[in-house]
């Protein structure tokens, strides 16, 4: 059952939509050649925490045919290059409201600006269809028009999805092609719309391990460490995903940990996703509210 949401609960939303704006545009300004990909997500994500928000998820900086969950991990010395094309994807929530938003940025080129324009192009034409009971299916379907119609492709693996308090993917999947499932987008959804276009084949493989994480269960290990570092992230990012260099004040040995708790389940590994022939990739995102009688966009 979708939640109703109160004057307090849309503010909460357009609060959290307005931090994660700002720290898209300062994510803009700074993404530059040589920019060293660490240090743009720190400052992103101390921009959400300083503004009074908290992350709902690390900053995302996938470049070229990387299209999602890339974060870097602590002292990566990836920078970016000329030519890059760098999709920055940030959420921020206040106090469990989550505002996902992303934008696609291309580094002293003007080479992929028709992939980029496919991308933004879907998304805006998504972003109208949105009204109480709207099918998904047929979101999918205008977003795969409006990108084949540039003669590129949508990503098929990837979708759009429903949030709730305190969960970034909450049931509702959001297709970025024709023929999804009959599900509807009734009054009372948190939405995140987020359009991909690629000059590849139109899919994604997770091959590469990631930093990004997930609470899974709890479970106690047999060593009071693990189990002292598992109750830390629980307490601070609840369900919600977190990158691996958030829990170095928990312990020195945060990274061994992680990995002692991903082996016995109690974390998910999300692997960066890479276009499956080495496409470049674009994106665009927006997260809004359905009404009663209307949608809104709370990140734009």
């Amino acid at each position: 059952m979708t939640p109703s949401l109160d004057d307090e609960t849309v503010e909460k939303y357009r609060r959290a939509g307005r931090i994660a704006r700002e720290a898209l545009e300062l994510g803009r300004e700074i993404a530059v050649e040589g920019a060293s990909v660490i240090d743009i997500a720190t400052r992103l994500e101390r921009h959400i925490i300083e503004k009074g928000a908290r992350c709902a998820f690390p900053v995302n900086i996938c470049i070229n045919d990387a299209a999602a969950h890339y974060t870097p991990e602590e002292g990566d010395p990836l920078l970016l290059a000329r030519g890059d094309l760098v999709k920055i994807d940030l959420g921020a929530h206040v106090d469990g409201f989550i505002a996902d938003t992303a934008i696609t940025v291309e580094i002293s080129t003007y080479n992929w600006r028709e992939l980029m324009k496919a991308s933004e192009e879907a998304l805006n034409i998504a972003l109208e269809m949105l009204s109480p009971g709207v099918g998904v299916a047929s979101i999918g379907t205008a977003v795969e028009m409006a990108i084949t119609s540039r003669g590129f492709r949508p990503i098929a693996n990837l979708t759009g999805h429903a949030m709730q308090r305190g969960n970034l993917h909450a049931g509702i999947a959001v297709p970025n092609v024709s023929g999804g499932e009959a599900a509807v987008l009734p009054s009372g959804t948190a939405v995140a719309i987020e359009p991909f276009a690629t000059n590849g084949r139109g899919r994604v493989d997770g091959n590469r391990k990631g930093n990004i994480y997930q609470v899974t269960r709890e479970r106690d290990l047999k060593d009071q460490a693990g189990n002292d570092l598992l109750k830390d992230i629980i307490n601070r990012f609840g369900r919600l995903p977190f990158a691996a260099r958030w829990c170095a004040p928990f312990s020195d040995k945060y990274e061994a940990l992680i990995r002692r708790l991903w082996r016995h389940g109690n974390l998910h590994s999300y692997p960066v996703l890479s276009e499956i022939a080495g496409g470049m990739v674009s994106q665009n995102e927006h997260s809004a509210l359905i009404l009663e009688d209307t949608s809104i966009v709370y990140t734009r």
